[in-house]
């Protein structure tokens, strides 16, 4: 991608996406923009269920946390206290260009998209697609190596706090059966199930229930097969959550926020795939295997499959429990 001529002014903030996935994603980009910035303040921005996982890298030397991200005011007043002199913006939207601008941070870069190129005081044009580089952590990158960053794609080590899970010994599994985008992207919960039983009666694991609030009613499902697993769905903060991650041998997940916070963590991840692509959106760390049953109509991604949800039940639990076993080796 061709460089801007732009000298970047410090202290400067980054404007996280707003998901977790997401944000786990543009982790190569922040650090290659610390590295370009050297001594000045990178600080990000991010909505307070996210802050956890900013707080976990060592590349960043602020977390600013937007305590009302719908708050248009609000935000931008967090932002302006910080007197930043330069944002960078790795959210599309048109609101996040809103943010900087009301901010008045001097200098606002982003993607010219969302028709919002009138607030950016340098706007980036969208790369072209290329085979090579669909992921969206490419995205991200794409945004920073213009600027003059460089263009290492790896995964940066995050911070690791591990805790103890009280009362386990041995086998500690984590399992995380939901995902926030819809129904389309969850492995059937039974499926879930006859791994935990099978590691139970195998190896006497202890299972780890994690997810957020809205995963409760699968978390439900799931406890009235395995009662003795010990279900944290909804009671955890996300620094709690990455500890309770940290302490497990093997996470297994659809594709979702978890998978891609356990990846970045380097905890063994096991995800399944069906309405999503993980050549897009796939786990970047070292040791993960991605589970997934081609048809034609996969990826769609949709929230709710409208035909038959072949792309899932096509993963059956018997192929899920030999990839399980072999990542145990």
């Amino acid at each position: 991608m061709t460089e801007i001529e732009i000298s970047l002014q410090g202290p400067l903030v980054v404007r996280s996406p707003n998901w977790l996935g997401d944000a786990v994603m543009a982790l190569p980009a922040v650090r290659n923009l610390k590295d370009l910035i050297e001594d000045e303040t990178l600080a990000v921005a991010a909505p307070e269920k996210l802050a956890a996982l900013w707080h976990k890298c060592p590349f960043v030397d602020k977390v600013v946390v937007l305590d009302q991200p719908r708050n248009l005011k609000a935000t931008a007043a967090t932002l302006r206290a910080g007197e930043f002199s330069s944002a960078v913006l790795l959210p599309n939207s048109l609101r996040a260009a809103t943010e900087a601008w009301m901010a008045g941070i001097p200098q606002r870069i982003g993607y010219a998209r969302s028709g919002r190129s009138v607030l950016l005081t340098h706007s980036v044009p969208v790369p072209p697609r290329n085979p090579a580089r669909l992921h969206q952590r490419y995205y991200y990158l794409d945004l920073v190596t213009a600027l003059g960053a460089l263009e290492d794609s790896s995964l940066p080590k995050l911070r690791k706090d591990p805790t103890t899970v009280a009362g386990a010994r041995g086998l500690v599994l984590a399992f995380c059966p939901g995902a926030e985008y819809g129904p389309a992207k969850r492995w059937p919960v039974q499926n879930f199930i006859a791994l935990a039983r099978h590691f139970i009666a195998t190896r006497k694991a202890k299972i780890l229930l994690l997810g957020a609030p809205n995963d409760l009613p699968v978390a439900q499902e799931f406890m009235k097969q395995v009662p003795e697993a010990d279900n944290r769905v909804g009671k955890t903060s996300l620094a709690e959550f990455m500890a309770a991650l940290v302490t497990s041998r093997l996470v297994i997940c659809n594709d979702s926020g978890a998978m891609h916070v356990a990846s970045a963590l380097g905890v063994p991840t096991l995800s399944v795939y069906g309405s999503t692509e993980p050549a897009l959106t796939g786990p970047m760390g070292a040791r993960i295997r991605v589970l997934r049953h081609h048809v034609p109509c996969s990826p769609c991604f949709l929230r709710e499959c409208p035909i038959d949800f072949s792309c899932m039940t096509g993963v059956s639990a018997d192929a899920a429990i030999i990839a399980a076993e072999n990542m145990l080796r």
